[in-house]
């Protein structure tokens, strides 16, 4: 599942918000006995993966995770989320799931292990299996290069 703040706004930079946001997913997540595999941050998204939920909808799941975390955020971090918000909502209207059925383990491991760096650097699973793999240690890429 992928969530992200209205207006795309980078409230995940602060580190109280995302300890927050966090903590408040994986308490909804236990209470609808929902195995949450991994939890990213971004600037401005956060990503779950999540198992052991073949008895709740995505639709579901997407408004009780939220809905408990947005009043959890705006109760414990108002100071540090007022200036960036516009309206009452937290949370932008939609949502992104993906079946894991769909994507190998390795592409899992991958997105999950490196979603971070993802973010800032701008590095995508196809890039990284098709340019990298058989790529000879000593040869330079575009990446070594400062921008």
């Amino acid at each position: 599942m992928q969530y992200t703040p209205k207006y795309r706004r980078p409230v995940f930079r602060n580190q109280k918000v995302r300890d927050v946001c966090k903590r408040a997913l994986l308490e909804k997540a236990k209470a609808m006995d929902i195995v949450v595999g991994a939890i990213e941050f971004a600037p401005d998204h956060v990503h779950l993966f999540l198992v052991n939920c073949k008895n709740h909808s995505a639709s579901y799941m997407t408004s009780q995770l939220k809905g408990y975390s947005a009043y959890m955020v705006r109760k414990e971090c108002w100071q540090q989320i007022k200036n960036y918000l516009w309206g009452k909502h937290f949370w932008s209207g939609g949502y992104f799931f993906e079946s894991v059925g769909r994507v190998t383990g390795d592409m899992v491991k991958f997105y999950i292990d490196r979603q971070q760096k993802k973010h800032w650097q701008g590095e995508d699973y196809e890039y990284y299996n098709v340019h990298t793999k058989d790529m000879p240690k000593d040869q330079t890429t575009l990446s070594d290069f400062a921008m």
